[in-house]
């Protein structure tokens, strides 16, 4: 997974690019007038984010966000006036944007299709025009991230924007035959210096958006796509050097982005002995 990085427009771009849209309905003043506020809201969400206390905040206000009288309004907003209309879209566009090679920070594998409100908007809809709480994400990541608000820590969502995962590996993949053919089987081990508490939010987001599955599933064309080379190399140069060619492309991987699906395939593969004697011209 790749962070993207912290959005450099605030809750007030936000509200200022869709005023011409709000002039139009006869209470865009009345939420025009509630921008302190949702300054002062931004504030809190950044100052509690970088702190690693944002689950404390989001559970102190769910409740009276969540009754909040304008609520339909700030929905209108986002729905209308930032999704679908200039200049509230540039915004959304660059937010979309942002994301490292066009890819879901959520999974770091498909491309970016929508945003995502990392407080749900249902819940928090003072939020939901605010920047830091908006990230860009997949169709299947965002769709399949639960509405619900964690209420132990243990299973508090990450956030691209303050959670910090570091730069050692803790996604892995072990490579092996399966129904006549070569599959993966993807797991995390968080880095034994993680709190617990860290570890178990790992292994939580990692069976929550089902990328164990997903991760599968995009394995079988990155196979296909190297089985032929693999066979040739084999078959010129022996075992040995096929692992030594893997390794290297795995270490490259490596250095570029530690957790990804790729990375974690190729020490999978340069791991394999199945696959590195033969396997790969099974199936």
């Amino acid at each position: 997974m790749l962070w993207p990085p912290k959005p450099g427009i605030t809750v007030r771009d936000v509200l200022n690019a869709c005023t011409t849209w709000l002039d139009t309905q006869d209470w865009g003043a009345e939420l025009r007038a509630r921008l302190p506020e949702l300054i002062e809201l931004e504030k809190r969400y950044r100052t509690a984010g970088e702190a690693g206390r944002l689950l404390a905040l989001l559970l102190a206000e769910a409740n009276s966000q969540k009754t909040d009288s304008d609520k339909g309004r700030f929905h209108a907003v986002y729905e209308t006036a930032m999704v679908d209309r200039a200049p509230g879209r540039k915004l959304y566009d660059a937010l979309m944007a942002s994301a490292v090679h066009n890819l879901c920070p959520l999974c770091g594998y498909q491309p970016v299709a929508q945003i995502d409100h990392h407080a749900p908007k249902a819940s928090f809809p003072l939020w939901a025009l605010t920047p830091l709480n908006l990230v860009p994400a997949c169709g299947p990541c965002n769709q399949g991230k639960s509405n619900k608000l964690a209420v132990e820590a243990a299973k508090e969502a990450f956030h691209p924007y303050f959670d910090d995962l570091g730069e050692e590996r803790w996604l892995f993949a072990y490579v092996h035959r399966a129904n006549g053919g070569i599959t993966a089987t993807y797991f995390v081990q968080a880095p034994e210096h993680w709190p617990e508490t860290k570890s178990k939010r790992l292994q939580h987001h990692f069976v929550s958006h089902k990328l164990a599955e997903r991760y599968a599933k995009a394995t079988s064309s990155r196979l296909s796509n190297r089985r032929r080379r693999d066979i040739r190399l084999l078959t010129s140069s022996g075992a040995e050097e096929l692992r030594n060619s893997i390794a290297e492309e795995a270490a490259s991987a490596e250095e570029a982005h530690p957790n990804s699906l790729e990375t974690a395939l190729l020490h999978g593969l340069a791991a394999c002995d199945w696959y590195l004697n033969g396997g790969m011209a099974v199936g």
